[in-house]
């Protein structure tokens, strides 16, 4: 890491400062843990450090010394420790698979095995094949005039998580006010919108839209037990604070 770093950066203070960062160690428990190699877990500046790293690793790798030898077009992708590697040809993609764990060896890396494959993607294996990445599910589908696409949805694992998340806030929020709490919960699903808004999406957007507004209404008729919240009083409140989902971005 330190020989990376000081291949772009001459100012020896701050590589000093990364050195002691590195050497630091972690608590666990109210103990203090050494560490001999990697980041601390949940250290400010450990993603910076990790990009960093698998930019040496695996970035310029990809970029210098695979994709020149290749026979067919490729496209290469990474978002911190996750990549992915689209090659026209199947041949291509299993001589890269050969040789990744070689090299992710040499800087102490492996690949996960349950998350390494190579998947027949596109019009000429038109199937039920899938694969998720960055929250999303790729999947193979068609237009409405039957040609093929790339569809895209909210992955199943990630919107189970975003679920749980939003059931357990409303619970903790349920006693604040109830504006206060809507107008930040409209923030939490445009936040969600922007990320996952991208067309062909809008279904999972609009399900999850209604899961946030049944769990808030769950939680509010919680609050008392005389004048309980009743639908109706919640379909005339929630527009007030609330915005629908809508598609952020348009990809194709």
């Amino acid at each position: 890491m330190i020989k990376f770093l000081e291949n772009d950066i001459e100012d020896r203070i701050f590589i000093r400062y990364i050195s002691r960062f590195l050497k630091a160690g972690v608590m666990e428990e109210g103990q203090l843990l050494e560490v001999d190699r990697g980041t601390p877990q949940g250290g400010l500046i450990s993603p910076v450090l990790a990009n960093v790293y698998l930019h040496y690793a695996l970035d310029l790798w990809a970029e210098k010394s695979v994709m020149p030898k290749l026979k067919g077009w490729a496209r290469y992708v990474r978002y911190a420790d996750d990549f992915l590697w689209v090659f026209q040809y199947e041949e291509d993609a299993m001589n890269v698979m050969k040789v990744l764990p070689e090299r992710l060896g040499k800087f102490n890396l492996e690949v996960a095995p349950d998350k390494t494959r190579v998947l027949p993607f596109g019009r000429k294996d038109q199937g039920n094949n899938s694969f998720d990445f960055l929250g999303f599910t790729f999947y193979e589908a068609k237009t409405r005039k039957g040609g093929y696409r790339v569809g895209v949805r909210t992955s199943k694992k990630k919107l189970k998580q975003k679920r749980m998340a939003i059931k357990e806030w409303t619970k903790e929020h349920m006693h604040n006010p109830v504006a206060d709490t809507l107008k930040l919960l409209n923030q939490k699903l445009k936040g969600h919108c922007q990320y996952y808004g991208v067309n062909g999406n809008f279904r999972s957007l609009k399900n999850f839209y209604y899961y946030a507004k049944g769990a808030m209404f769950k939680a509010l008729r919680r609050r008392g037990q005389r004048r309980r919240l009743t639908w109706e009083k919640m379909n005339l409140i929630w527009p007030e604070y609330v915005a629908c989902p809508k598609i952020m971005v348009q990809i194709w």
